[in-house]
């Protein structure tokens, strides 16, 4: 017979051993947590297309400057491009870059507020709630952007404010949902399902909008985008249970395949958080730097490369849709390839974990790096910058089996709080970096300009690699497991985990089998040299009818 055994270890060698995934047949043919993932991924699609719609909407809703840059059309010779522009929109608002950039990016000064707090309530009260209940008041408050607008930048800036407050929960949240219902082994996979619908969000929003602007004018953009969202939320709640053992939906082959492949790692309720042992982690520093170079370098490229298109490459909305659109399918497709391939090598055992996050993320941050280093050498040549943008966002799909997952891996009882420390530090570039584009190209749109805004983005890129590799950790760390004084109440969940797992195998064992069951789960020996670790060897147990007749009397 097998035995059952589930490790989880501080030595990097030390992986989890592999528990054997029952078919799709016994899983009902459609495995529940990827339903789950897919309805995360639409999640996502529709919390990324609130965030930017503003970002290509902005340059409908702007009147075109009067200082317009000659000097790129008289030595690119371009030319003027501004027919094309003026007669798609000719724009109610006179604002400056600076404004601009101040727009875009204040969706940040709300959005870094909510990231530990939505994090510790998506742990305490489940993620369900938080991100469901996170994109309804996103919705709602998308609504008033037209309305803020008309009323004043600053009107509109207060606006954006509050819908970088609610959806501050989303991505926290999500690393819950990651920690109860991704097995180890599928994190990457499971992971990149949902944060694709980042990408996908992007590439959806800019075409939309262009079209929704040019039939129903900029105004509808923000309607038709939160009604549609809204519509998703009723799905989600329908759907979606916060652990499987909630789930009214799934098979008992597959709760018990997720179950088991946890082991012991996530406890059934949340712990109090160890802030000090965190906070003096390096594998959770290592990927604090990660975040903040990452979103230095990401939303740098996500809010402003649409100006880039518009002011430096003489394109019309149209153009400037998909162009600013299609880096981001480049990035969703390389993000679902580098997953799958980062999870086979580990099933494998070719590849331990750390080394998985931290070839994917050198990827994800050199290739870039090198990208835009390369760009500040090209100025008049559309089609090879527009390829280079393509490729440094494209690589960027590798941070979902880098340092995007790596929370999970170190410490999946605080998943949501990790990911909203680092996320709320992740932020800050968030608006800084708009900012800084908007203070270096403010009636200086020149390509020595945005050569320094590039030069900037590869430095973050480089230095949260570096620390990234030299940091990084792929195992659990020992401050996952509170013991100091909690030790009676993890006690009881244990035996409570281990009794609904008893209860699951004996439901989905033949019923030749069965009786042998409340003896195989009622052994447990602990090993002396894992912590966290226990085995059946009740499995390596060869019981007659006679015996199990003898041990049930």
């Amino acid at each position: 017979m097998n035995r059952i055994s589930f490790s989880l270890s501080v030595n990097e060698t030390e992986e989890p051993l592999p528990v054997k995934a029952p078919s799709l047949r016994e899983q009902g043919f459609v495995p529940i947590r990827y339903l789950v993932a897919l309805l995360s991924f639409f999640g996502m699609v529709f919390n990324y297309m609130l965030r930017v719609n503003i970002n290509l909407t902005i340059v409908a809703m702007v009147k075109p400057s009067n200082s317009s840059n000659s000097s790129i059309e008289d030595v690119c010779h371009f030319g003027n491009g501004t027919e094309d522009q003026t007669s798609e929109s000719e724009g109610d608002f006179e604002w400056n870059e600076f404004t601009q950039s101040m727009i875009t990016g204040s969706f940040f000064w709300g959005y870094i507020w909510t990231q530990i707090p939505g994090g510790r309530l998506a742990e305490i009260f489940g993620f369900r709630r938080v991100f469901g209940g996170a994109l309804v008041l996103a919705s709602i408050i998308s609504c008033f952007v037209p309305m803020a607008a008309k009323a004043g930048s600053g009107v509109l800036i207060m606006v954006r404010i509050l819908l970088g407050v609610a959806e501050g929960p989303t991505f926290p949240s999500t690393h819950v949902l990651l920690a109860n219902w991704a097995p180890p082994l599928e994190r990457s996979i499971i992971s990149t399902i949902i944060y694709a619908g980042s990408q996908a969000g992007t590439i959806i929003a800019y075409p939309m909008a262009s079209a929704i602007i040019q039939s129903l004018g900029w105004e509808a953009v923000f309607y038709i985008q939160a009604g549609l969202t809204l519509g998703w939320c009723a799905l989600w709640f329908l759907i979606v249970a916060d652990t499987p053992l909630k789930s009214k939906w799934i098979s008992e082959a597959e709760k018990h395949y997720i179950m088991s492949s946890m082991g012991d790692s996530k406890d059934l309720k949340a712990p109090p958080v160890p802030i000090k042992s965190i906070l003096t982690s390096p594998p959770f520093w290592a990927i604090f730097v990660a975040g903040v170079g990452n979103n230095w370098g990401f939303y740098t490229l996500l809010t402003d490369l649409p100006l880039y298109m518009k002011n430096m490459l003489k394109q019309d909305i149209k153009s400037n849709a998909l162009l600013s659109g299609m880096p981001y399918l480049g990035m969703w497709i390389f993000s679902l390839l580098m997953s799958l391939a980062g999870d086979k090598l580990r099933m494998a055992g070719k590849l331990s974990t750390v080394a998985v996050r931290k070839i994917a993320n050198s990827i994800a941050h050199m290739g870039p790096a090198v990208c835009l280093l390369i760009l500040t050498a090209i100025t008049c040549d559309r089609n090879a910058t527009i390829a280079l943008l393509f490729v440094a966002v494209g690589l960027q799909g590798g941070i979902y089996t880098g340092f995007m997952v790596n929370h999970v891996d170190i410490a999946p009882n605080f998943a949501g709080t990790l990911f909203g420390i680092t996320n709320a530090a992740a932020t800050i570039p968030g608006w800084l970096a708009p900012m800084t584009v908007g203070a270096l190209t403010t009636n200086q749109q020149t390509f020595e300009q945005w050569n320094k805004v590039f030069y900037i983005s590869a430095a973050w890129f480089i230095v949260d690699a570096v620390v990234f590799l030299i940091f990084a950790s792929g195992t659990e760390q020992p401050w996952n497991i509170v013991s100091s004084n909690a030790t009676e109440d993890k006690t009881d969940e244990a035996k409570t985990k281990r009794t609904d797992t008893k209860k699951l195998v004996q439901n989905t064992d033949s019923p030749s089998t069965s009786k042998q069951q409340p003896d195989a789960y009622d052994t447990y020996v602990t090993s002396p040299q894992f912590r966290n670790t226990f085995t059946n060897d009740a499995y390596e147990k060869d019981l007659s009818p006679s015996e199990t007749d003898k041990k049930t009397d």
